[in-house]
């Protein structure tokens, strides 16, 4: 073998090394809550097991998955509604079969948003008041009373309404709708749980991680837009936990069942989490953190 070549391998090798190289456990706990919060009680306790997940896209529920999978072991019934849904590769079910009842279109035709076919990115934060008119409102609000009102839940999951997670609109635009309509009396419903991080989980993941990933590709990153625009400081803060600790198994297994195209957007809020065994990662992440807002 030549040293040309003996170098070139070398290369090779450092770079794939590079490439692959694994955090240690103390650069992971970096990311975790350093917050505690009131465990729930509701859930625990409630008689009538039934919740629906209503989301814009079906892999939004990544920060409460484990949450979804502890209520299906213990006998809840669950079903997730959402505007787009991914089906797993090779496989005529979507992901969220691992956890619950599966996923099913909130509209039946999938047409949710105006114009979504020509815009250059469409999960950059646009104004409050412009949000609403982009979507066929009355088709969405007449699908979303039937089908909960049908299904009866006593919780309803949801992202939060003021930051939808980082400013996506479509994320922002469901949670509010499902909120609006809750609090108004037209959905046959106990309480919302809306997913969230920590101030801490938010700084690390979203504000540091997240920028990072965006600037490296040179995309706009939507968190800061949505702070300065919404005049907001990140998205509201939790006021329950739910361990998940048990559900570490299922909970993986849920997240990376996704084809790669949604996984890449999973690595944005979830770093690392296809390098580390079910039971280590998520016995540093072993929380989900929820606002509760109540009828």
């Amino acid at each position: 073998m030549s040293n040309i070549q003996s170098l070139g391998l070398l290369s090779l090798a450092l770079l794939f090394s590079a490439c692959s190289h694994k955090p240690s456990l103390e650069e992971l706990q970096n990311f975790a809550a350093t917050e505690q919060f009131p465990e729930d009680q509701f859930l625990a306790q409630e008689s009538h097991k039934k919740a629906l997940i209503i989301m814009a896209h079906d892999d939004d529920d990544c920060a409460m998955s484990g949450t979804i999978a502890k209520l299906t072991a213990a006998g809840w019934t669950i079903q997730q509604m959402s505007f787009q849904i991914h089906l797993m590769p090779g496989k005529k079910e979507n992901a969220a079969s691992i956890i619950c009842a599966g996923n099913l279109p909130i509209v039946d035709d999938g047409i949710y948003r105006k114009g979504l076919d020509t815009m250059q990115n469409p999960y950059l934060p646009i104004p409050y008041a412009e949000i609403a008119p982009q979507f066929y409102q009355e088709k969405i609000t007449a699908a979303l009373i039937q089908k909960v009102n049908e299904f009866k839940p006593s919780a309803i999951f949801t992202l939060d309404n003021v930051k939808g997670g980082y400013g996506h609109p479509e994320h922002i635009y469901i949670s509010q709708l499902v909120l609006d309509l809750f609090q108004a009396g037209k959905l046959d419903c106990q309480r919302i749980y809306q997913s969230v991080f920590t101030d801490h989980m938010e700084r690390e993941i979203v504000d540091t991680w997240l920028k990072a990933k965006m600037e490296k590709y040179g995309y706009p990153n939507p968190s800061e837009i949505a702070n300065e625009m919404y005049g907001i400081e990140g998205m509201p803060a939790p006021n329950v936990q739910i361990d998940i600790q048990a559900q570490a198994q299922s909970k993986m297994a849920y997240l990376r069942a996704y084809p790669e195209n949604v996984k890449r957007n999973l690595r944005k809020f979830l770093p690392y989490y296809e390098d580390f065994k079910a039971e280590e990662y998520f016995k540093i992440f072993h929380h989900e953190y929820f606002r509760v807002i109540e009828s």
